[in-house]
């Protein structure tokens, strides 16, 4: 008996409970129907057109992502506009897809300790708002901001003293410009994340905290590498004869 989309969308609510979604989020089962059986799941970060095209060469029959689509409410489905043109394609497709947002952000583990992990920090612990504490290998700003440049794989924004010794580092993924206050709370010397404001980092630096902004995309790639291998292994264990794969073309957003 082969697996179906149902099947597959009850293993991500094992790892990313959608009861942890925000209220204001969109996921779950987006596009297709539950009944579809299922023997290749792609994972991506976002649905766009080369993921799309990804999953169709990939003889994938469900497209597993982070971002959601119809995030903000849609009065049609036509061609007119480039998120018109990539739903009436999803649909032609008969791919599904299945998103997991902020259910992902607030599991654990999560995008958050995908990232801490990538980022090798050690001693790591859970906060409120899905951010993670650890501690770093490297003893200074400057050697820090250089590794995560190297494991993230993009230039990073740096705000504050290269030299600065980092004893307490802070990591959350995406939008996160609002909670540099948590990390100083916390005793972090330094405060990583997707997204933050110019005048904001600036404020936070004033305040003793080193700043990075490393990239929406950048910081959430791990995570959705973790995803994959924790839904492969989550299939695995129930002997479900799919395979998983993690989007090559999620890596160039």
């Amino acid at each position: 008996m082969s697996q179906t989309v149902a099947d597959i969308l009850e293993l991500v609510n094992q790892i990313a409970p959608f009861e942890l979604a925000e209220e204001w989020d969109n996921v779950g089962l987006l596009a297709g129907c539950p009944d579809a059986p299922v023997n290749t799941v792609l994972c991506a970060l976002d649905l766009s057109m080369d993921v799309l095209k990804e999953a169709q060469n990939a003889g994938a029959h469900l497209i597993v992502t982070h971002h959601p689509i119809l995030f903000r409410g849609r009065k049609n489905l036509c061609e007119t506009d480039g998120e018109g043109r990539l739903l009436c394609a999803l649909v032609r497709s008969g791919i599904a897809m299945i998103a997991a947002h902020t259910n992902y952000d607030n599991a654990h583990p999560g995008v958050n300790d995908a990232l801490a992990a990538a980022l090798g920090l050690e001693n790591i612990e859970v906060l409120e708002n899905g951010m993670r504490v650890g501690t770093p290998k490297q003893t200074d700003f400057g050697r820090f901001a250089d590794h995560a440049e190297a494991v993230l794989g993009s230039p990073v924004r740096r705000y504050g003293d290269p030299g600065r010794t980092i004893r307490r580092a802070a990591v959350l993924g995406g939008a996160g410009e609002d909670y540099a206050h948590q990390a100083l709370d916390v005793g972090a010397e330094v405060y990583l994340t997707g997204e933050m404001a110019y005048h904001k980092a600036l404020d936070a630096a004033d305040n003793g905290l080193c700043v990075l902004e490393a990239g929406h995309a950048a910081t959430e790639r791990p995570g959705i590498l973790a995803l994959a291998a924790a839904l492969q292994k989550a299939a695995d264990a129930v002997q479900y004869k799919i395979r998983v794969k993690s989007s090559e073309a999620s890596l160039f957003l």
